[in-house]
């Protein structure tokens, strides 16, 4: 597994990526003082979203073009999904905000060889999340090593 989206599993089997673009924010009001510099304060979280550029080549074993329309019909629900990585990495609770497709390779019957494109979440849950993930690197069964 390279990564999970709620059920849906990243694999080679379904959609494959080799890298995951992450950005996040943190927002500051500032006031303007005279002959000085704007005074900024902290007031919170800005947004985090995580990019990833996916490639199917179903002919090649790389990926298949169902997971498009799985991944469509998971945004189209309106939920947050937990994203998870192969190592147990939590990312959070994210929501399916675009997924823009690009076919290429068209054989004489219409179908893409491949499929190139790109998926855009944004996180949806609050610190809860963060909070289990600090009880659970605590708790290390014996025998086990991070």
């Amino acid at each position: 597994m390279l990564l999970a989206l709620g059920q849906f599993i990243f694999s080679v089997d379904t959609m494959t990526f080799s890298e995951l673009q992450r950005s996040r924010s943190w927002s500051y009001g500032s006031n303007s003082i005279a002959q000085g510099r704007d005074q900024h304060q902290f007031t919170g979280v800005g947004e985090e979203t995580i990019t990833i550029p996916f490639l199917i080549y179903q002919s090649h074993g790389f990926g298949d073009r169902q997971s498009i329309d799985d991944l469509s019909e998971m945004a189209d629900s309106g939920s947050g999904y937990v994203l998870l990585d192969g190592s147990g990495y939590l990312y959070g609770v994210f929501v399916i905000t675009a997924i823009d497709e690009t076919r290429s390779h068209i054989t004489n019957r219409g179908v893409a060889r491949k499929i190139d494109g790109m998926m855009k979440l944004t996180r949806v849950d609050d610190d809860r999340v963060q909070a289990d993930k600090v009880v659970a690197a605590e708790y290390q069964p014996e025998g086990v090593q991070r």
